[in-house]
């Protein structure tokens, strides 16, 4: 066996109603003022009142911040980190799916490190040297994972490409963990930021840099989403299987904090960069037809997929059943109604050039259970496009 380090990530409070509990969190941490930062959307709903009338009863102060996009850019966070800085506030507390955590995490380590977000990008001049400020996720999506994890994914418009920022550092203190909140995620929502999840457990699974305990925790997840998915999107008021989703969300995360990601992730932030697209339906897309090129890369692993995912594969050989892993991912992207060609979500070959020169520059390539070139990239691209 191989030497490997495995980190824990953020502390979880899990259960119904455990967003109740941010009162009390945030007293723990001493905080004087906490910087509330959420989406557009969700400011608007039940999830942000009740969270403020807990404060106010609480007597917590804080001031709330929703001017957010989808996919945060350069300039948006830079803009937020001076907007956090001037609060005076000592603790931030993000609400809401990938982006709003991203951008948390984003604007955290900039209170202790100076410079712009873009300076400590991949390949950026600078790195993170400081522990970043204190930040609190309460995700209320079960797909991204930010709420566990040492990166950000921020955008570059000028050079239409998404880059992240990683460091042990910008690892959330707490996640609050509430399935309640998830109750009301629309099912193309919930569809997509499952798939996400899916596929971080089955990057992870499958990496180059996996261990026994990056597996141990993919493989979980993966069977977890694989049970409860189709529930969660087809009756979003099943209570159970939004908590399945909503820790499996997390265990998945763990998984890739440790395991790390492959090719589907290089292509879907190469295309959120050109086309925008978000995060969540380019994994759940791109994934079965990088899985129908991976699975020569372990046979057995992805054997134990098909597995999960409840395939029958005892009568069949090693490679067929490896196969099945893919045929399972088509079936449930089927059932669960996201969006199956790039054409559907506006990619087309006119592309294809910047997104395999995104791919191929994506640092996690390397560890891919397959090594793959352009011309492997091109085929998977082509594949989900006719």
């Amino acid at each position: 066996m191989k030497d490997f380090q495995f980190r824990m990530p953020a502390k979880i409070m899990f259960g119904v109603g455990a967003s109740k509990n941010l009162p009390e969190v945030a007293k723990n941490f001493k905080a004087k003022k906490i910087f509330l930062l959420t989406g557009p959307h969700i400011v608007k709903t039940d999830i942000i009142k009740s969270i403020k009338e807990s404060l106010d009863e609480a007597k917590v102060e804080y001031q709330v911040f929703s001017d957010i996009v989808t996919d945060p850019t350069i300039e948006v966070v830079d803009k937020t980190a001076g907007i956090l800085r001037e609060s005076g506030a000592d603790l931030v507390v993000a609400v809401g799916g990938g982006s709003p955590m991203d951008t948390a995490k984003a604007i955290c380590m900039l209170q202790t490190n100076e410079g712009s977000v873009k300076d400590y990008l991949f390949g950026g001049s600078k790195t993170v040297t400081n522990p970043c400020m204190p930040l609190i996720c309460i995700p209320t999506t079960a797909g991204s994972g930010s709420e566990m994890t040492a990166a950000t994914v921020i955008t570059d418009t000028e050079n239409e490409i998404k880059l992240s920022v990683t460091h042990e550092y910008l690892v959330p203190k707490i996640a609050l963990i509430d399935p309640e909140l998830q109750v009301g995620m629309p099912q193309s929502v919930t569809a997509s930021t499952g798939m996400d999840a899916l596929t971080h457990a089955i990057e992870a699974y499958v990496s180059l840099n996996a261990n026994p305990l990056s597996d141990m925790y993919a493989l979980y997840a993966i069977e977890t989403i694989g049970k409860n998915l189709r529930t969660a999107v087809s009756n979003g008021n099943d209570i159970e299987a939004r908590s399945n989703m909503a820790i499996a969300s997390s265990i998945a995360a763990t998984a890739f904090l440790n395991g790390g990601l492959g090719v589907v992730h290089g292509i879907a932030q190469a295309m959120g960069g050109v086309a925008h697209v978000s995060h969540g339906i380019a994994n759940g897309l791109i994934l079965p037809y990088a899985m129908e090129r991976n699975y020569v890369g372990n046979l057995e692993k992805f054997k134990n997929i098909a597995i999960a995912l409840g395939e029958n594969v005892e009568e069949l050989s090693l490679r067929e059943a490896a196969r099945k892993a893919a045929e399972a991912v088509f079936e449930l992207a089927k059932d669960i109604r996201i969006p199956m060609k790039l054409k559907e979500v506006g990619i087309t070959e006119d592309h294809f050039p910047v997104i395999i020169q995104g791919t191929m520059n994506y640092r996690l390539l390397a560890i891919n259970p397959c090594k793959l070139k352009e011309k492997d990239i091109e085929d998977i691209l082509l594949k989900a496009y006719k």
